[in-house]
């Protein structure tokens, strides 16, 4: 099946699971195979290569389509994202899921906004800002985004662009539903989504990658690879842009010039190295450094008659080290510094006139410390314990000069208890501590269930706490958007947002080659952080202005069902439904909670995906379908606010892959074939062709 969620052996904790490790098939199928007891001082517990190097078995007539369709077929695919250890994916008490690298490379995604689109349950949002992701129904400012276990940074309205993701430097993806901030701090209240990004594998690798679609779309990268005995480096590159296009709309004018996609220009570089000297201690040190420059574009309409040219200049660097220490018993000692910079300069130009000309530069600089310590205890208690100490410093004209930093100090500790074996228990227990220079102190405990009755039937429960910490816009920018007539302040005074969320599941294996899962979620958000229209005034230039504020409460509940098998050995589908009910309690006039829809969140949707793959022609074809229901939006007009209800609708993606001489592959596509999208409230790329060619050896 895509998403693994089925019992597997964890890496780390190995000694402690016993003798036994079982393999995960491409729809489900769980297949036992022996392996030899390994006792506490077997240093094989621990990993000895990076959790993403996973090695391809021998394919045979069945698997061998399911592999060349992109799916995970006989491997004990390593996660690290639910307990920040390595595991193979089904011994997690929290469940995770995983798309990999088949997998991306099957879908024919770019970055990694078209990456979690294919993912039943994720609703990925765009605007101005980017490409942001709603899980659990919660806005993409309650969803953390990790690059190796490690935060990005440079939210733009709340928003981490997913599309400044690469997927030519993405092993795999990892997404954790529900509150993790008991682990990872602020911001992972809906859940979290870690990035493994590719490390080579082979003495040498390389790959040259060039595709050409629909608006001038181009996106080229290459990657090479060197591997020794005690060495290993990746250079991963790529160029991407695209232009911009407009949605037709009954409401447009002539003097509307106004684009509903952005231009865009981005280009990347990354080098990944590792390094083993050699030492009587088993020492490790990785590396990662990165660079990449973006050009964002459009054009706003403010009627009657003006337009405005709004421009986003990017500039984003990180540096990473991680040096380890392990020993022959199962611990490890792990030290990862960061430094991450973030240059962000908005150009906005009424033409005709100076009078909204404006220029906003941001530079948001991060270094950060994280010190874990994992130890195995009586075969029975898996221990982590973490550390993680950081300073931000923010410089902008907007901000003033003695509200520039922040520093933050973290506390962590979790407990995976192995309670019994048959039945398997499992109980992980967590909390961190955090502490905030510019709000205070914050605890979020959580604790995991997981039970295993037989062989094909894993339940799952969780219930935590989580918060997100108001960021540097929400307590002190100034951001004005002349385009639209309003202009919002920040409030010093704001205070965190606190969560309390609810997760439970049930996984079955329904045959060899069938899998069905289903799982419920309830969160609830107080003291949520917003600009509410009722709060809006008027300044003496009839600009409306709104500050941040504390309100009451959000609350989402629903479920989420799949299904996938493979059948009639070439040919394979998966089947998705969730249903959501997004509220906002925000108390009324009167002080009752007002149980309003939440814009943009519809309550049903479908996913669909058929895939035939026949390994020795080389040939794949894919088609996706995602339907949605209605959803409810708000705008104001002369001062009032109105609803706005969007039809359902749906999107169909069709790609084909030939491969030949085993290196070279061809591939066609069309995505968004019904042409589906609003102007207004649905800004989807209109229908478009691709076409390229990938070179791999």
């Amino acid at each position: 099946m895509n998403f693994q969620k089925i019992t597997t052996l964890g890496v780390l904790t190995s000694a402690v699971w016993g003798p036994h490790v079982t393999v995960v098939h491409a729809a489900g199928e769980v297949a036992p195979r022996a392996q030899p007891a390994r006792g506490d001082s077997d240093p094989a517990a621990l990993p000895d290569e990076p959790p993403n190097a996973q090695q391809d078995p021998p394919d045979d007539g069945d698997n061998a389509a399911a592999k060349s369709a992109g799916e995970d077929f006989n491997r004990e695919v390593t996660v690290t994202t639910a307990s920040r250890t390595e595991q193979a994916v089904g011994d997690t008490a929290v469940t995770t899921e995983v798309v990999t690298r088949e997998r991306i490379e099957a879908s024919g995604a770019e970055n990694l906004a078209e990456v979690l689109e294919e993912v039943p349950g994720m609703q990925v949002t765009r605007s101005f800002s980017g490409a942001g992701l709603r899980m659990q129904g919660l806005d993409p400012r309650y969803t953390l985004i990790l690059i190796d276990g490690q935060r990005v940074t440079g939210r733009i309205a709340g928003t981490i662009d997913l599309t400044r993701i690469p997927a030519e430097d993405i092993e795999q993806v990892e997404i954790v539903q529900g509150p993790s901030s008991s682990l990872y701090g602020s911001d992972a209240i809906a859940g979290v989504v870690n990035v493994i990004t590719r490390k080579t594998k082979r003495p040498y690798e390389a790959e040259l990658h060039a595709a050409l679609g629909s608006f001038w779309t181009a996106d080229i990268s290459a990657r090479a690879g060197l591997r020794r005995e005690r060495v290993g480096a990746t250079l991963t590159g790529g160029w991407h842009r695209t232009n911009g296009y407009t949605l037709k709309s009954p409401d447009r004018v002539a003097d509307d010039a106004s684009t509903t996609g952005s231009w865009q220009n981005n280009g990347n570089v990354a080098l990944q190295t590792d390094f083993t000297p050699d030492t009587p201690a088993d020492i490790r040190i990785g590396t990662r450094a990165e660079y990449q420059s973006r050009d964002i574009r459009r054009v706003d309409f403010s009627p009657p008659r003006a337009n405005f040219d709004r421009q986003n200049r990017t500039h984003i660097a990180n540096l990473t080290v991680t040096p380890e220490v392990r020993w022959d018993v199962p611990a490890r000692l792990r030290l990862i510094g960061r430094f991450a910079y973030f240059d962000d300069t908005l150009t906005t130009d009424q033409r005709l006139t100076d009078d909204g000309d404006s220029v906003e530069r941001t530079v948001d600089t991060l270094g950060e410390v994280t010190v874990q310590y994992d130890q195995l205890v009586a075969d029975k208690h898996m221990l982590s314990f973490g550390f993680v100490t950081s300073f931000e410093d923010i410089d902008s004209d907007r901000v003033a000069a003695a509200q520039r930093a922040r520093q933050r100090v973290s506390l962590y500790v979790q407990d995976e208890w192995r309670i019994g074996q048959t039945p398997r228990v499992v109980l992980v227990p967590s909390a961190r501590l955090d502490y905030d220079t510019q709000f205070g102190g914050a605890l979020t405990p959580k604790a995991a269930l997981r039970i295993d009755p037989n062989e094909w039937l894993t339940l799952r429960a969780s219930y935590g706490a989580g918060f997100r910490a108001p960021d540097f816009k929400e307590l002190y920018l100034q951001f004005s958007n002349p385009a639209a007539g309003y202009r919002i302040t920040g409030n010093p005074q704001l205070q965190p947002e606190r969560s309390r969320g609810a997760n439970a599941g049930v996984d079955l294996k329904l045959w060899k080659r069938g899998e069905f899962s289903a799982a419920y979620f309830h969160n609830r958000i107080d003291g949520l952080i917003s600009t509410p229209t009722g709060s809006a005034q008027t300044d003496g230039a009839g600009t409306l202005v709104f500050r941040y504020i504390n309100l009451d409460a959000v609350q989402t509940q629903g479920f989420d069902t799949r299904f996938g098998s493979t059948f009639a050995k070439y040919f394979g589908a998966d089947l998705g439904y969730t249903f959501t009910d997004a509220l906002d309690l925000s108390p009324d006039d009167e002080g009752r909670a007002q149980r309003r829809v939440l814009p943009g969140r519809p309550r049903h949707r479908g996913n669909l995906r058929l895939w035939f793959a026949h390994q020795k022609a080389g040939t794949r074809v894919q088609v996706r379908a995602a339907i949605f229901g209605d959803q409810q939006f708000y705008r104001l007009i002369d001062g009032e606010e109105q609803e706005v209800v969007l039809a359902p609708y749906a999107t169909v993606d069709i790609r084909l892959a030939q491969t030949f001489l085993d290196h070279y592959s061809l591939f066609l596509g069309v995505d968004n074939l019904l042409n589906a999208g609003d102007p207004d409230f649905l800004p989807l790329v209109p229908r478009s062709f691709y076409g390229g060619m990938t070179i791999r050896y």
